[in-house]
C-alpha cells in the first residue's frame, strides 16, 4: 500500500508496511544476507527511520483531520467554528457575599482600583477558605464606623469554583482593622468553566441548522448561537387547536435561559415564519428594516421549589449533614422542564461515599406530597433545591 491523498481523504502506510519496504530496499543495496533483526545495528537503524516516518505521517493525518470541525481540538477547533460565526464561550468567575467584622475606620481596596496583578502592593483585599481558594473584594470600601459589613467578593480563579458556607474565614491580606471574615451564605453566582471541545462541537452542529428547512430547528439553532444562552427549546403546535401546553394553533413557544432580550428577540424574528403566533409573557420589540416594529414573545425559566427527603446511615461513622446538603444543592441540578428523579439524587450521594446507606428518597414541590419522580408544573419550570428544603433522617 502507498500513501494516498484523494477523494477518500488521506491514507497512510502503516509502521509494518514502512518497515517491510525499507528492509526490502536495504537488501537490494546490501544483499539478502544482511542482518535486519531488531537486535542488530542495521535492524535498530531501520526501526529508527521507520518510527520517524510514521510519526510524520500521523502528524499529517492529524493536520488533515483538523479541517473537520468534528475532529479538530483546542485552538484549531476555535478557528474552524469561526467559519460558522461561532466563538467558544469563556469561563466566568464565582461571586459570593462575605461578612467582614471591622474594629476601626479603614479603607479596603477592591478590584476596581487594582493597577496590576504583578504589583502586590496594588492587589485588592483578599480572603481565602480553608482549602486555600482566594477571593478578591470587588469594589473598594471606605469604612468609617466599626461594625459588620457584607461585601461581594470574586474568586481569584476563573471557572467553576464552588463555595461552602462558613469556610471562607481566613484574611489573606493582613489589615489591622479587620477582625474576622466569614461567608454565611452560598455563592451568589457560581462560575462556569470554559466551554469544552465537546460542548463547542455540539453547539456548532446545532448552529448549522440555522439554514435548515424546518424553521423550528432554525430558531433553536439561532438561539443557541447567542452568547450566554445555556438552554433553548422551541415547542411547536402544528394542529388547528390550542394544545396541552397552551400554544395557539400553528404557534410556537420559545423558552430560553441566559442571553440578552434583544439578541433573543432578534434571533426569533429572523427565523420565525411570518404570522406565526407566539406564546410567552416576556415581550421584546424588534425594529424592522422598513422602520416598523414587531413584538417577539417568549418565556424565561421559572424556578420551582424542590423539597428533598431521605434517610442516610453511615455504619460505624458520622457524616456531615450540612455539607451533604450543600453538595446536593451545588451538584444535583435539573434542567428546564426536566423531571426531578429521586434515584438520581441517591446515586450522587452514594458517589460521595459508597458506605452511605440511602433509603426512602422522595421529592416534593410543596413539602407535603412526596413522590419518587416529580414533573415540573410546566415546560418552562425548573426545579431548584435549597439547603433549607432538604431533610435527612439518620435512622
Amino acid at each position: 500500500m502507498a500513501d494516498t491523498f484523494d477523494e477518500n481523504g488521506l491514507t497512510i502506510d502503516s509502521l509494518e508496511d514502512l518497515t517491510t519496504g525499507l528492509i526490502g530496499d536495504m537488501r537490494i543495496i546490501y544483499g539478502n544476507d544482511i542482518n535486519v533483526n531488531s537486535d542488530s545495528p542495521d535492524g535498530q537503524l531501520i526501526n529508527i527511520f521507520c518510527q520517524m516516518a510514521i510519526d510524520l505521517r500521523e502528524l499529517l493525518q492529524k493536520i488533515n483531520a483538523s479541517f473537520d470541525p468534528d475532529q479538530a481540538e483546542g485552538k484549531i477547533l476555535d478557528q474552524r467554528v469561526a467559519i460558522n460565526h461561532i466563538t467558544r464561550k469563556g469561563a466566568t468567575y464565582t461571586y459570593t457575599d462575605i461578612d467582614i467584622v471591622i474594629t476601626k475606620a479603614v479603607t479596603l481596596q477592591g478590584l476596581d482600583d487594582q493597577l496590576s496583578e504583578a504589583e502586590p502592593d496594588n492587589n485588592p483585599f483578599t480572603v481565602k477558605d480553608d482549602a486555600g481558594t482566594k477571593y478578591y473584594l470587588v469594589e473598594s470600601q471606605a469604612i468609617t464606623v466599626a461594625g459588620t459589613y457584607s461585601y461581594s467578593f470574586r474568586s481569584a480563579d476563573i471557572g467553576q469554583v464552588e463555595t461552602t458556607i462558613n469556610t471562607i474565614t481566613i484574611p489573606d491580606s493582613i489589615v489591622a482593622a479587620v477582625d474576622s471574615v466569614n461567608n454565611p451564605d452560598s455563592a451568589t453566582i457560581v462560575g462556569v468553566n470554559e466551554e469544552s471541545d465537546f460542548l463547542l462541537k455540539r453547539r456548532r452542529q446545532q448552529s448549522t441548522a440555522i439554514s435548515a428547512t424546518g424553521y423550528v430547528d432554525s430558531i433553536e439553532a439561532a438561539l443557541f448561537d447567542i452568547s450566554e444562552v445555556t438552554y433553548a427549546r422551541v415547542y411547536e403546535n402544528d394542529t388547528d387547536a390550542v394544545d396541552e401546553k397552551g400554544i395557539a394553533p400553528n404557534g410556537i413557544w420559545c423558552i430560553i435561559e441566559g442571553g440578552s432580550d434583544d439578541d433573543i428577540a432578534g434571533a426569533i424574528y429572523s427565523k420565525r415564519a411570518a404570522g406565526t403566533p407566539m406564546k410567552g409573557v416576556t415581550e421584546t420589540t424588534v425594529l424592522r428594516a422598513n422602520g416598523g416594529t414587531e413584538v417577539m414573545k417568549y418565556d424565561r425559566p421559572t424556578n420551582q421549589d424542590l423539597y428533598i427527603a431521605f434517610t442516610c446511615v453511615l455504619p460505624d461513622g458520622v457524616y456531615d449533614e450540612d455539607n451533604m446538603k450543600e453538595l446536593i444543592v451545588a451538584n444535583v441540578l435539573f434542567n428546564v422542564g426536566q423531571d426531578a428523579v429521586g434515584s438520581r439524587i441517591t446515586c450522587y450521594v452514594q458517589e460521595l461515599n459508597e458506605e452511605y446507606q440511602i433509603t426512602d428518597m422522595m421529592v416534593s414541590d410543596d413539602g407535603s406530597n412526596w413522590y419518587q419522580v416529580l414533573s415540573p408544573t410546566a415546560a418552562n419550570y425548573k426545579f431548584v433545591a435549597s439547603v433549607s428544603r432538604i431533610t435527612i433522617a439518620s435512622s
